[in-house]
C-alpha cells in the first residue's frame, strides 16, 4: 500500500491503533476509577487536578504534533519543488550545452596572410573562421604598440585630430 509509506499517514494509524488499544485496555480494566480511587487516598496531595493536567497535556501535545506534521509536509513540497526546479535548470543546462559551439583540433593557418583552411579547403580570414565556430564577434581597434607604430611618421597632433575626425 503506497499511502502507508508516507510517515505521516503511518503516524496517524499508529496513533489510531494505540489510542483503539487504550480505549479497549481502559474499558477492561477501568484504570480511571482506580486513578480517582488512589486520587481519593492520598488527597493530602492534592491531585484533584491531575486529570485536567493530564487532559491538557495531552492535548497541547496533539496540537504540537499536528503543527510540527504540517511543517515537515511544506518541508516535503519545497524539497519536491527545488528537486524539479533542478531537474529543470539540468535540462537547460544539458540544452544550452548541446548549442554551444566550441572549436576543437588543429587548424591549418597561412604564416603570411593568417588565413585559415576550412573543412572545405577553402581559405577564409581568422575573423570570419572564429565568427562561425563561435559566437564572438570582431570589432577593429589598434593596442597601444601598434598605434605608436602606426602614428610615429605622421606627428603626435596629425594622429590625434585623424582618430577625432574618424569618430565623427
Amino acid at each position: 500500500m503506497k499511502f502507508l509509506k508516507l510517515k505521516p499517514v503511518r503516524d496517524l494509524l499508529l496513533l489510531l491503533a494505540g489510542s483503539l488499544g487504550v480505549l479497549l485496555a481502559s474499558l477492561r480494566f477501568d484504570p480511571f476509577s482506580r486513578w480517582v480511587a488512589w486520587i481519593y487516598r492520598h488527597d493530602n496531595w492534592k491531585l484533584d487536578e491531575a486529570f485536567t493536567l493530564t487532559l491538557t497535556l495531552m492535548l497541547g501535545l496533539a496540537w504540537y504534533s499536528w503543527r510540527r506534521w504540517k511543517e515537515l509536509a511544506e518541508k516535503e513540497r519545497q524539497r519536491k519543488r527545488a528537486e524539479e526546479d533542478s531537474i529543470a535548470l539540468g535540462r537547460i543546462l544539458d540544452d544550452t550545452l548541446v548549442e554551444l559551439k566550441t572549436m576543437e583540433g588543429l587548424l591549418r593557418i597561412c604564416e603570411s596572410c593568417k588565413r585559415i583552411r576550412d573543412d572545405s579547403g577553402y581559405w577564409i580570414p581568422l575573423e570570419a573562421y572564429i565568427e562561425s565556430c563561435s559566437h564572438a564577434r570582431f570589432f577593429q581597434g589598434l593596442c597601444p604598440e601598434c598605434a605608436r607604430e602606426f602614428y610615429r611618421g605622421r606627428g603626435a597632433g596629425a594622429g590625434h585630430s585623424q582618430a577625432h575626425q574618424n569618430r565623427r
